[in-house]
């Protein structure tokens, strides 16, 4: 509990750094009290995965973080929200696939997976999303590109690795979601194949979530 507030607290002063403390307030609200949200789950049949292409980048690295190197790795990662979730996911049995340059790890996304999580759900996301995540299935979450890096060349090299990985660690089909109205998440899942589930509307107050599925569009 106690880490998980540290968590928070520092997410909202980099939000208030990075944009403004109004903007860091709201978010932290909106963590807790969020109505009518629409979400849009996804997955990605890794069989029909396309061979990634060589990164524009040559300086990028690919590196999987999880319980054996947290605490090696940690000092690389210089945003202190995303370096205390770091220990706390690894001990809770999740692990990231992170891009580094210069030393220093600037985007990262989890995932969870039967073999590693050991219990059900393996996330509580996927309870409000209605998956059901299978023994050779994974589901990806809170990605996250540094500021100062956030683009296609970095968001599309930590995701196309990402995949990758999965893929070649023998996983059949990977399950994420974003936001309706998150383009850039939008563009990206497209971009590397992803299908829509149904979408759904999400309502939460405190630890209260609701989730109802929304009408098919025509």
């Amino acid at each position: 509990m106690l880490k998980s507030l540290m968590i928070k607290w520092n997410q909202f002063l980099e939000v208030a750094q990075e944009q403004s403390p109004r903007e860091a307030v709201l978010k932290s609200v909106g963590s807790y009290v969020n109505l009518n949200r629409v979400v849009v789950p996804v997955y990605n049949d890794l069989s029909a995965l396309k061979p990634i292409a060589n990164a524009e980048d040559n300086s990028l690295q690919f590196l999987v973080v999880d319980g054996r190197n947290a605490d090696s790795v940690a000092g690389m990662n210089k945003i202190v929200s995303r370096r205390l979730k770091q220990t706390y996911n690894t001990r809770s049995g999740y692990y990231a696939y992170a891009v580094v340059a210069n030393g220093e790890i600037i985007g990262d996304i989890w995932c969870a997976t039967a073999g590693n999580v050991k219990r059900a759900p393996i996330h509580p996301d996927l309870t409000w999303l209605g998956i059901e995540c299978g023994e050779q299935e994974a589901y990806m979450f809170d990605m996250y590109v540094a500021p100062k890096s956030r683009g296609k060349v970095v968001t599309g090299f930590l995701l196309g690795n990402a995949l990758n990985h999965l893929k070649q660690s023998g996983f059949s089909k990977v399950y994420g979601f974003y936001e309706k109205n998150n383009l850039p998440a939008l563009w990206i899942h497209k971009l590397f194949g992803y299908t829509e589930l149904e979408k759904r509307k999400v309502s939460r107050v405190l630890l209260y979530q609701k989730s109802v599925v929304l009408p098919s569009e025509k």
